[in-house]
Parts: structure tokens; C-alpha cells; sequence
């Protein structure tokens, strides 16, 4: 999963745009670490800057300070084995026949290969193997054949098979529009005269802002001096019945202090913690947590138990979601680096570790023997999200079935492996249970195989 933000100012200021769509991308920085960029409209003139690294790695006073115009979007890429390169970095500017357009996306197109073979047949030329080239080309495309932008954008939308979120920038207009199913999240807020498209809550509240609401699935919105509007790819009734934004915003992408369609992240985490320790409950003497996306659910599995919670793992803050080795050596080091063990709380205790999922179970069993080696008598292992038992191709999990150990693995041979002396998942029924104030419903495809926006094409796998 990526970031995306956005910033419009309708009376055509200039000031705190670019600076606001800064720090709207560095407070989407968990959500990708592995590029950032930004575009700017300048009374119809595009600029980009976009880089390898980190928000604040990648721009500086004097980048932001050139950085001038009305209207800005911006971009903070996680890793994909599909999209790589510089190529891949994001966001995209390109001059059309009906003015420049750019484009920042969360997105996983099912079909990319046969429409990327499509538009070449057309005369169409692409200068990489990524979805939101296609998404552009085909928008452009589109463009040229509707009265409008937004028009445009539904007809594309047609074409595509996926999960999206994405803002595209005019000459006159930015444009928010999330998928007919929800399942990236995009949310729309407001400050003075300007309008703002997150990826999550978070990212507004740090700039002050006012939220609006959150975009509904399939829905487009429209800002320009004109004010705002908004067009709809279904009826209502399908929209609500079709709702179903990724679990794993709630078990672990997200920010704590983010709310996504009505559901604060922590609220859902700290709810999981509790009906954990009602299904699982364990002999321990302290609950500790997985730092950070642990965190929540395991306050509620201690509240839950009527255990203490302490922080007997402290997270090495300038290390990334993205810290993967190669060689068992590397990832053993990699545990080390990443986390710290406070041994005077852990030592000759039963403790009970709080973690929001297992999916390959490296860093989990490498994790567990760091505790042991540190003086811990007993480790239970406690986990927020049920058994992840598919590959997700929608982009929050990259790895195939044959890598996920609960694809072919009971929970005692994968309490075996990790080393725990217990294990024990949170059911998929308490999990959505926990959703309690959510608008829609949400797709939990790693967990259950319902794959609900389809599946690639065996072509698109390669």
C-alpha cells in the first residue's frame, strides 16, 4: 500500500499548499517508505519533484520553497515487486492534448497487461510496467472523447479491474476517486479555503484541518474555483451493499490515531485485545506488545486478562516497516536492530506477547528467542488478526500461499516453528465484531479467499 494526498486551494492561493501537502505526506510515511514525490500546478504549469528515500530525506527549504502553486498532490510509495525502479516513483505528470494532467494512486489494476496491450495496439508508448501509467494513458485517452474530467474518469474506471484510491491534478481541477468497492481508503477534509484528499484521518488532523467525511466506494469529488462536486460510479444501494474497505487497515496499515469509514483504528485494535483475552486467554504474568501495531491490542488483551501491560519491547525509531534481510544470519541481526528487550520487565516472567499478525513467522520466531535469550520463562503468543492464509493481490501482502505458514500449517505446527509456548489467533467473526461503528463492511480476502474485486489474470501474474 501507498499514501495520497492532496491540497486545492479554490480561490487560487498559493500559500501553505505545498507545505501543508508536505507534512500531509510525511504523516502518511508508514504507509510507504521506499519513495516520495510531490506535484504542483502553477497556473497550469506542472512541477514535480519525487525521489528515492523518505519525506524528509527527499525535500528540503529550498525544494519546497520552489515547489509554488495553488494546487498539490503527493505521493508515498511502499515496495512492490510489480513496480520498481525510478520509473515507479510517483506522483506522474504528463502534457496531453487536452492540457497537463498528474496522477498519484494506491492502486493494484487486475487487468494492467491486457489493457497495457490494448493501448500499444492504439499507438500508445509506456516507459514502465506500472498500473497508474495505464490509469493516466487510458484517462487521457478518455478525456479527449467525454465533455469533462470526470466523465472521463467514470469511463475509465469501466475499463479497470482493481482496488484504487487516486487524485488527478488539471489545469483547473483536483480530482479524488476511490473504488467501486472502498477498499482503499480516501478522505475528504477542509481548512479556510482549501480542500484536502487523504489517504487517512491522521494526516488531516496534523495540518489542522476540519474532516469532512470519508469519499464513499466509487464515488469521484471534484474541486476547483467553482467550489465542490461529486459524481458516483453506482446508485446508493450498490454503493452501501458493495462496501468493503481492507481489514488490514484496521489490523495493521493504519495509523492508531486514524478513523476510517466511521471506525477509529484504535478503538477496533483495543475492542480485538479484549475479545481476545475472552477466546484466549493465558497464565501470564505480564501482557506485553509486538511495538507498534501491536500496541493497541494488547492494552486490551491486558485489560482483558486483568494483567498489567508494560513495555518489555522498545522499537528502534529509525528503522522502517520495511526492514527485510535476506539470510537467516541477517534477519536474526535485523531482530536485534529493530528491537530492544527491557530486561528488569521480562525477566524469569510468564509473558504474553500481543502482535497484530503472522504472516511469514521469521521475525516472529527470531523475536520470541531474543525474549528467551533476555530471561523470559514462558512466551505466549497472541495475535489481533486470524490465520493469514492467502496471498493478497491487492497489494497488503505481497507473499504467495506457499510462504504463508497457516496455508499449510495447524496452529500447534506453527507454535512449533516460532518457538512459543502457546499460540492462538483472534477468530475472523470477533475481528469484524470489533468494526462496531464502521459504515460499510470491509474484505478479508487474505483470511477467507473472498477475493471480492477478482483476481489477476494468469498473465498478469508473470
Amino acid at each position: 500500500m501507498s499514501g495520497i494526498f492532496g491540497c486545492y486551494d479554490i480561490k487560487g492561493n498559493t500559500q501553505d499548499v505545498t507545505r501543508d501537502t508536505y507534512y500531509g505526506a510525511f504523516s502518511l510515511q508508514h504507509r510507504g517508505q521506499e519513495s516520495c514525490g510531490i506535484a504542483v500546478n502553477d497556473n497550469g504549469s506542472f512541477l514535480v519533484h519525487k525521489a528515492p528515500g523518505l519525506v524528509t530525506d527527499v525535500f528540503d527549504e529550498v525544494t519546497l520553497s520552489a515547489l509554488t502553486g495553488s494546487c498539490a498532490i503527493a505521493h508515498a510509495r511502499g515496495g512492490s515487486p510489480r513496480e520498481n525502479g525510478l520509473e515507479a516513483i510517483q506522483p506522474i505528470s504528463i502534457k496531453s492534448r487536452v492540457g497537463s494532467i498528474a496522477l498519484t494512486s494506491d492502486s493494484v489494476i487486475m487487468n494492467a497487461n491486457e489493457i497495457r496491450d490494448g493501448l500499444k495496439d492504439q499507438g500508445a508508448i509506456f516507459q514502465s510496467n506500472t498500473d497508474f501509467e495505464i490509469v493516466l494513458s487510458l484517462f487521457s485517452r478518455n478525456r479527449i472523447r467525454t465533455e469533462d474530467s470526470e466523465t472521463a474518469i467514470l469511463e475509465t474506471m469501466k475499463e479497470i479491474k482493481g482496488v484504487y484510491a487516486m487524485i488527478f491534478m488539471t489545469e483547473d481541477k483536483m480530482i479524488g476517486v476511490r473504488d467501486p468497492y472502498g477498499l482503499r481508503p480516501l478522505i475528504l477534509g477542509k481548512k479556510d479555503d482549501k480542500y484536502y484528499f487523504s489517504s487517512e484521518s491522521c494526516a488531516l488532523d496534523a495540518i489542522g484541518c476540519e474532516i469532512i467525511r470519508d469519499f464513499e466506494p466509487g464515488e469521484i469529488i471534484s474541486v476547483s474555483k467553482d467550489g465542490i462536486s461529486s459524481k458516483y460510479y453506482s446508485d446508493s444501494a450498490t454503493r452501501k451493499q458493495d462496501g468493503r474497505v481492507c481489514v488490514f487497515e484496521y489490523v495493521y496499515v493504519a495509523r492508531p490515531d486514524s478513523v476510517i469509514d466511521g471506525m477509529s483504528t484504535f478503538d477496533s485494535r483495543y475492542r480485538v485485545g479484549m475479545a481476545l483475552a475472552k477466546e484466549s486467554p493465558a497464565d501470564v504474568d505480564i501482557v506485553i506488545s509486538a511495538p507498534d501495531s501491536g500496541n493497541a491490542a494488547a492494552e486490551g488483551y491486558a485489560a482483558g486478562l486483568g494483567k498489567p501491560y508494560g513495555a518489555g519491547l522498545l522499537k528502534n525509531r529509525y528503522i522502517g516497516r520495511t526492514f527485510i534481510k535476506s539470510t537467516q544470519q541477517q534477519r536474526e541481526l535485523a531482530v536485534r536492530m529493530k528491537f530492544a528487550v527491557l530486561k528488569t520487565v521480562i525477566k524469569d516472567k510468564r509473558i504474553a506477547v500481543v502482535d497484530d499478525s503472522l504472516v511469514r513467522g521469521t521475525t516472529t520466531k527470531h523475536l520470541i528467542a531474543f525474549l528467551r535469550e533476555n530471561g523470559a520463562k514462558e512466551v505466549h503468543l497472541r495475535l489481533a488478526s486470524p490465520p493469514v492464509k492467502y496471498g493478497c493481490c491487492y497489494g497488503v501482502n505481497a507473499s504467495s500461499e506457499n510462504e504463508l505458514p497457516a496455508s499449510t500449517k495447524t496452529v500447534e505446527q506453527i507454535r512449533e516453528m516460532i518457538g512459543a509456548d502457546s499460540l492462538a489467533y483472534i477468530t475472523l467473526d470477533s475481528l469484524k465484531a470489533s468494526l462496531n461503528s464502521i459504515d460499510c463492511g470491509v474484505c478479508s480476502a487474505c483470511f477467507d479467499g473472498n477475493f471480492i474485486a477478482g483476481k489477476p489474470d494468469s498473465s498478469e501474474e508473470n
